[in-house]
């Protein structure tokens, strides 16, 4: 089983991609941000007795869950409290991952899309990785798309390891600037070759 990391900027076109591959013979795909969000749904977890310990009870919402919008303030334009809730999510999210792909019969792929695979220790647990990259203009107009106001956009594309600099990095790239048909094309193009 191959482990196919899949990255690139907000807006870039990543979870096409992978919709795409998840159609295609021998592949599993997992999205990082859904595990993150089945996380985030525990009651009583070990993460959300971690988020309490740091942080006290102000970030536990009324439904008992922790609230996702008062853990954003914290991190918020704060460093070290946004690198120490990915130290905890991360691996997390990284072993479910795994414990899922363990169970999996006739794959020949596994793809885990990641905005920020370079940016934590995964990059280095793929075989290979595919970057996904759009021109800014185009990236810029679907975060817009998506209710984004321009600052907001921004500042998440300056959080991240540049869509450029991730294509680069990446030993295969993806260009989305077009129509999902060309997506598709590329991505069937790529499939072939990895097969090979």
């Amino acid at each position: 089983m191959e482990r196919i990391g899949l990255t690139g900027g907000p807006g870039c076109g990543k979870s096409a991609v992978r919709k795409i591959f998840s159609g295609f013979d021998g592949w599993c795909c997992f999205d990082a941000d859904a595990v993150c969000h089945e996380i985030y749904e525990e009651k009583n977890s070990p993460f959300t007795k971690l988020l309490v310990s740091r942080w006290g009870k102000e970030v536990i919402g009324e439904n008992d869950l922790p609230d996702r919008k008062v853990i954003a303030e914290k991190i918020f334009d704060n460093e070290i409290e946004r690198q120490w809730l990915n130290s905890i999510l991360h691996p997390e999210i990284l072993m479910r991952i795994e414990k899922a792909s363990a169970a999996l019969q006739n794959i020949r792929f596994v793809m885990v899309e990641a905005s920020l695979l370079f940016e934590t220790d995964w990059a280095g647990k793929m075989d290979r990785i595919i970057a996904v990259w759009s021109a800014p203009e185009i990236q810029m107009k679907r975060l817009l798309e998506r209710g984004w106001t321009e600052g907001h956009a921004r500042k998440r594309i300056a959080s991240q390891i540049s869509a450029d600099k991730k294509l680069e990095m990446a030993d295969f790239g993806i260009i989305n600037n077009g129509s999902l048909e060309a997506l598709y094309e590329q991505c069937l193009q790529l499939d072939r070759n990895l097969k090979k």
